[in-house]
């Protein structure tokens, strides 16, 4: 195994492991450095028997029988009733601390997964006027009233399939029926939390409810970090078990951003009482860190006898059970039906294509596109020239704007068009792309002189001091201080100098993980030459599905086929620990 080709976190373990226990075998030094390697890749395990047998870094692992016994006497791995940096579960082996953050996320689940006192009538008595008018059987009163009757609901669906809708009317309700309780609204970063106020707001102002009521929905969301307390120079939150949040129904959007160790913390953090209601799409591109919690809830879906019981009765609707595998089941509501993407919606059939992995689909829609979409295939070099020459042309009134120091139309051409890449380097890389619109279209050389205005920038950390979150994006202009970057606040604008921004980078492009909890009229997808293993249909879907009206695919066919033929699946041992027994879930009579 050569170490240099390991990540860096991969390589310091195994050389720690190495100088603290000589002793240990290389095949369970091996499997460190492979846990290790996955975890960076976001998974929360290593499943042995997968990985037994064979080929990984130019080395052959052992057979499954010998590898575990290796690892019992590495001194360093332990078994679930022990202590050591690696555990063994079974035939998986997991980082201590990612063993730990499952266990508590599915033990804080069992524990709060229940019914709510509120009775069905209850909840089709305020119900039925928040939906009168409806047409159409789109699954978001069954969401609603789920989300009412449930004390954990997890609401999943695409984008236009109604989540922010449904959750506005879930709010409304519990305004109605418990005046008193504290509402607080979160995301993973700082620019989905500002898109959740603002689809909310939208939602809100259609209700029909009275000023009271209206009044009383919550107008204000924050990032999961700064509800949970994070300090910059520490690793454990404000607030936890010892020290619960003051709240009574918590609603987080984007939750399918959410890893493993930041949703230990949140349910940890939980008053026992509070409802937790989770907005997302299953679809989406997992968390940036280790695991994949809410993919994994939404796959525990079906209804209980008592469930499907008290949601009929709820709803009027006709259920039957389906085939629950957790205590969770009767919480979970998924959403089909876009409102965004019609039949007619090139976006929705690529979207459904990416999805489903169709490559060929994809392509034949690509090769005869309707209005909503477009594609340039070839190499980077065959279309890095048309590009620049389309981008000229669609940053003209954004280099107005900047130069009349106008924050508000600035703000609002920038945000028209995002160009997302799939990788961070390489030539269509995120840092490439960047780096050629500064120079080739702003003529500046940033390596110089990195501030000017018309500068995006994206915060990349959280800072409480400044109110800036991981996401945030600023424009920077030209103002009566010199230069300053702009962010939206609640009212208005406020500029900071740039030398007192937390880590950020350039935003002109921004890759795809970073454009989730972001919406924009258009968005061009640069693909890059060769196939890599971070391409994936869900990364495809989720670039997507960040545009309103107008998608441009750039490059290769063999790319763009490539990456809808491989779907990501994280190893983790959460649903197993989520599941029950069939026996104790009760039988119809």
């Amino acid at each position: 195994m050569n170490i240099a080709t390991l990540p860096p976190f991969a390589a310091e373990l195994k050389a720690w492991l190495e100088q603290r226990f000589p002793a240990a075998a290389q095949a369970a030094l091996q499997a460190a450095a492979l846990v290790a390697s996955r975890a960076e890749e976001g998974h929360v395990c290593l499943n042995l028997s997968d990985m037994a047998g064979q080929h990984w870094q130019g080395i052959m692992l052992p057979e499954l029988q010998t590898w575990r016994v290796a690892l019992l006497q590495s001194g360093f791995v332990a078994l679930t009733e022990g202590y050591a940096p690696l555990i063994l579960d079974g035939d998986r082996l997991y980082l201590g601390r990612l063993w730990a953050d499952e266990l508590t996320v599915a033990a804080e689940l069992a524990q709060r997964a229940s019914a709510t006192e509120l009775t069905p009538k209850q909840a089709r008595t305020v119900l039925d006027p928040l939906f009168a008018g409806t047409a159409g059987d789109d699954g978001q009163r069954l969401a609603a009233a789920t989300a009412l009757l449930n004390r954990i609901a997890v609401i999943s669906g695409g984008p236009g399939t109604g989540k922010t809708t449904t959750v506005a009317k879930v709010l409304a309700a519990l305004v109605q029926l418990e005046p008193a309780a504290r509402i607080v609204l979160a995301a993973p970063t700082g620019r989905a939390a500002a898109r959740m106020v603002e689809a909310l707001k939208q939602a809100r102002d259609r209700l029909p409810i009275d000023m009271i009521t209206r009044a009383a929905l919550p107008e204000e969301a924050q990032t999961l970090h700064r509800l949970l307390g994070f300090r910059p120079d520490g690793a454990q939150p404000r607030y936890g078990p010892g020290q619960p949040l003051g709240l009574d129904i918590l609603v987080v959007d984007e939750a399918s951003m959410i890893d493993l160790a930041l949703f230990a913390r949140l349910l940890a953090a939980l008053p026992r009482h509070a409802r937790l209601i989770l907005l997302g799409d299953r679809d989406q591109l997992a968390s940036v860190e280790a695991g994949s919690a809410f993919a994994e809830l939404v796959r525990q879906a079906g209804r209980t006898p008592d469930g499907s019981r008290r949601l009929a009765a709820a709803t009027g609707a006709r259920l039957s059970p389906g085939r629950p595998g957790s205590a969770l089941a009767d919480g979970i509501a998924l959403l089909h039906v876009s409102h965004r993407f019609g039949s007619d919606s090139g976006i929705g059939a690529l979207a459904r294509c990416a999805n489903a992995g169709d490559s060929q689909g994809a392509l034949q829609l690509l090769r005869a596109p309707p209005p909503d979409l477009a594609w340039q295939p070839g190499l980077c070099r065959d279309w890095q020239g048309l590009l620049l020459a389309q981008l000229q042309t669609r940053l003209a009134d954004y280099r107005e704007a900047v130069a009349a120091r106008d924050i508000d139309a600035a703000y609002h051409h920038f945000h028209r068009l995002r160009l997302l890449c799939a990788l961070r380097e390489g030539p269509v890389g995120l840092e490439a792309i960047n780096r050629l619109l500064e120079t080739r279209l702003l003529h500046q050389d940033p390596r110089r002189q990195p501030w000017y205005a018309g500068r995006p920038v994206i915060v990349r950390v959280n800072d409480s001091v400044l109110g800036l979150a991981n996401g945030d994006v600023g424009l920077v202009l030209e103002s009566e201080q010199g230069l300053r970057v702009y962010f939206p606040q609640e009212a208005g604008w406020r500029g900071y100098a740039p030398t007192r921004l937390p880590r950020h980078e350039t935003a002109f492009a921004l890759t795809v993980h970073q454009s989730q909890g972001s919406e924009f009229d258009e968005v061009w997808l640069l693909l890059p030459d060769e196939d890599a293993a971070v391409l994936s249909r869900s990364l495809i879907y989720t670039a997507l599905t960040r545009a309103r009206h107008k998608v441009a695919v750039w490059g290769s066919a063999s790319t763009l086929a490539g990456a809808l033929q491989r779907s990501v699946q994280r190893d983790s041992g959460l649903a197993d620990r989520l599941r029950v027994p069939a026996d104790s879930i009760p039988s119809e009579d």
